[in-house]
C-alpha cells in the first residue's frame, strides 16, 4: 500500500496532501471504526508513514519541524469527515505525549521511544484521569508510586483514557509525595506489557472511532529511569502542553460545527425555509469568528508568543459554540439528523455523539474558564500597577 507523504513545499501543498490522506486512506475505515470499537493501529502506521507524527518536531529529533499552524491544518482535514473520534487518538500522541517527551525525556528515553512514535510503530496514551475525577488533579489522583529498592512501585486506576487499549507505552500520571501539593505528582513511563499492567476496552458514547480504556495498576514495578523528567514536576510539565492541545482540540471541535453547518444546508427543506437558512448563516458567522481568534492564538505560538489564556479561552467557546450548533442542525433537520450510516454522507451521528464530551475533554469548560479568569485578573492586576507606576513617574504608589 502506498502512502503519500504530506508535502512540506507550502501551505496550500501541505493542506491538500492533508486532504488525500484524510479521504483515500483514514475516511473509508470510519464506518467500521466507529462500528467495531475504534481505530485499529492500521490509523497510526499511515500516519506514521505520511509523517503526521513528524509535522510538529524539531528536525534535529528527527521531525519536519512545521509550526502548530500545519498541525491545525491536518486536524482540521480530518475533522471535516466528522471523525472526532480519529483526531483525539491522533492528538494525543501529537500535541501531549510527544510534546512531554521532547521537552522532559532523559536521552535514553528519547532514544527508545522517539524513533517508534515518529514512523507509528509504537502508541501512546496519557494516564490522567481517574475513577475520582479528571480535571482537578492535584485533589483527585490517587495512583500512587512508592520508591523501592528495585526503583518504584506503581499502584491505582485510570480511566477514559484514550489509545489505552492499543497503546504500547503509557504516561501515568501519580502520585509521589503526598504533602506536596500540585508539586507531588509525577509523570511515569509504563511499558504495557509490564507484569501489574491490565488494561480494558471502554465502549463509549462519543468518539467512537478512538479507543479507549480502563487502566489498572497493581504493584507495577519500575526502574529508577521510568521517571519522566524529575520528581514532582508533572504539573509543571502539563501546563507547557496544555496550550497546544487546546488550541488543536478547538481546531477540530470548530470544523465539527462547520461541517454540521454545511451538511444541514444542503437538506432541500433546510434550504427552503427562510428561518433556517438565516439561522444558519448566524452560526456560520460565529464559526468564521471563533475560526479567526484561533488562527491568531495559533500563529502568536508559532511565533513564540502564545499563551495559556488563548488557549482556555477558544477551547470554552468552541466547546459551547459547537454544542450549540450542532444540537441546533438537528432540530433543523428533525428525525434523519439521528439516522443513517454512522460516518456517511450528510449523517449528523458522529457529531450529535461527540459533542457530549466536548463539555470535559481536554479539561472540563468549568476548570478551563476558571483558569482564564484567573489569567485575566492576573494580566488586570498588572496593568493597574503599570498605570500607576506610570503615573507616578515610575515610582510606587
Amino acid at each position: 500500500m502506498i502512502i503519500p507523504s504530506l508535502r512540506t513545499d507550502s501551505p496550500a501543498a501541505f493542506r491538500a496532501s492533508a486532504d488525500t490522506l484524510v479521504s483515500c486512506h483514514i475516511a473509508p475505515h470510519l464506518t467500521e471504526w466507529e462500528a467495531n470499537g475504534g481505530a485499529t493501529r492500521r490509523l497510526f502506521n499511515v500516519a506514521g508513514r505520511a509523517g503526521v507524527f513528524r509535522v510538529p518536531v524539531p528536525v534535529s529529533d528527527g521531525g519536519l519541524g512545521l509550526g502548530l499552524a500545519h498541525s491545525v491544518a491536518f486536524i482540521r482535514a480530518v475533522s471535516r469527515h466528522a471523525a472526532g473520534g480519529v483526531a483525539a487518538s491522533l492528538c494525543v500522541q501529537t500535541h501531549v505525549a510527544m510534546p512531554l517527551l521532547l521537552g522532559a525525556g532523559s536521552d535514553r528515553q528519547k532514544h527508545t521511544w522517539l524513533p517508534p512514535l515518529l514512523n507509528g510503530s509504537a502508541i501512546t496514551a496519557v494516564a490522567i484521569t481517574e475513577p475520582t475525577g479528571g480535571s482537578d488533579l492535584v485533589n483527585s489522583t490517587a495512583t500512587w508510586a512508592v520508591r523501592a529498592e528495585e526503583g518504584w512501585i506503581l499502584s491505582g486506576e485510570k480511566t477514559f483514557i484514550t489509545n489505552a487499549p492499543i497503546a504500547d507505552c503509557l504516561l501515568v500520571l501519580a502520585r509521589t509525595d503526598r504533602g506536596a501539593g500540585a508539586l507531588g505528582l509525577t509523570f511515569f513511563l509504563v511499558p504495557t506489557d509490564l507484569p501489574g499492567v491490565e488494561v480494558r476496552d471502554l465502549r463509549t458514547a462519543g468518539l467512537r472511532s478512538s479507543r479507549t480504556g480502563h487502566v489498572r495498576l497493581t504493584r507495577c514495578v519500575l526502574p529508577q529511569d521510568a521517571v519522566l523528567g524529575r520528581p514532582g514536576l508533572a504539573m509543571v510539565q502539563l501546563a507547557r502542553v496544555l496550550p497546544e492541545e487546546r488550541l488543536a482540540i478547538s481546531a477540530g471541535v470548530l470544523e465539527c460545527a462547520r461541517c454540521c453547518v454545511e451538511r444541514t444546508a444542503a437538506r432541500p427543506a433546510v434550504a427552503r425555509s427562510q428561518t433556517a437558512r438565516a439561522e444558519l448563516a448566524r452560526w456560520l458567522v460565529e464559526v468564521e469568528a471563533a475560526e479567526a481568534f484561533l488562527d491568531a492564538a495559533v500563529h502568536r505560538f508559532d511565533q513564540g508568543g502564545g499563551d495559556r489564556l488563548d488557549a482556555d479561552l477558544i477551547k470554552t467557546v468552541s466547546a459551547r459554540l459547537t454544542q450549540r450548533i450542532v444540537n441546533g442542525c438537528a432540530r433543523l433537520t428533525g428525525t434523519d439528523a439521528f439516522v443513517g450510516s454512522p460516518a456517511g454522507e450528510g449523517s449528523l451521528l458522529p457529531a450529535l455523539r461527540d459533542v457530549r464530551v466536548l463539555s470535559v475533554f481536554g479539561g472540563s469548560c468549568e476548570t478551563v474558564r476558571d483558569s482564564a479568569a484567573a489569567e485575566i485578573l492576573r494580566g488586570a492586576a498588572t496593568r493597574r500597577q503599570t498605570d500607576s507606576l506610570s503615573l507616578a513617574g515610575g515610582r510606587p504608589v
